[in-house]
């Protein structure tokens, strides 16, 4: 009696053993796969949407940052996660040029619009400019965000110099809590 009953569990081991390194094999390519567009985009992205290099302007990587950003020693500080958006890039705007909402929102901006950009799915984005000073805001439900001024109440100053690219991370952060 008790071979009847072991013959049934060796097939059933045996069945299972089977199926599982036939699910391994078909895995192994959606896993390599997955593992190779991980590894790209820590080196700077796929070779689908890299950025057309430029000589002269600003690139950089615009972050989304929500929820409670307080330190904790029980977890690290969140850096951010990529998002796409619209950056509108205006010639050098003081705080008294644009009407300005919660602090952080702006609208009626009363420079010149250069030019706008849209950025990729992790928020990466490159353009070119000329050299200058710049403000850089993203485009947002309740206007254009940007929340760094500097000593004169410029608002999120970007300077280009000739020949060179300025990196730049943008955060967009209106629903993080300090």
């Amino acid at each position: 009696m008790d071979k009847f009953l072991l013959l049934p569990m060796v097939l059933l081991l045996s069945f299972c053993n089977g199926s599982r390194s036939a699910n391994q094999q078909t895995d192994h390519p959606q896993k390599m796969e997955q593992e190779n567009k991980q590894q790209q985009s820590a080196a700077g992205g796929s070779a689908d949407n890299q950025q057309t290099p430029i000589e002269q302007g600003i690139k950089g990587q615009v972050l989304w940052l929500a929820g409670n950003q307080m330190p904790s020693p029980d977890a690290p500080p969140s850096k951010g996660r990529g998002v796409e958006r619209t950056l509108y890039i205006y010639e050098l705007t003081n705080s008294s040029q644009a009407k300005t909402t919660d602090g952080v929102f702006h609208t009626n901006i009363q420079t010149n619009l250069v030019t706008q950009v849209v950025t990729d799915a992790n928020g990466n984005f490159a353009v070119s400019l000329k050299p200058g000073k710049y403000s850089l805001f993203s485009k947002e439900e309740k206007g254009l965000f940007a929340s760094i001024f500097d000593g004169e109440m410029n608002i999120n100053p970007i300077e280009v110099q000739k020949g060179q690219v300025t990196n730049v991370e943008f955060l967009i952060n209106y629903q993080a809590s300090y």
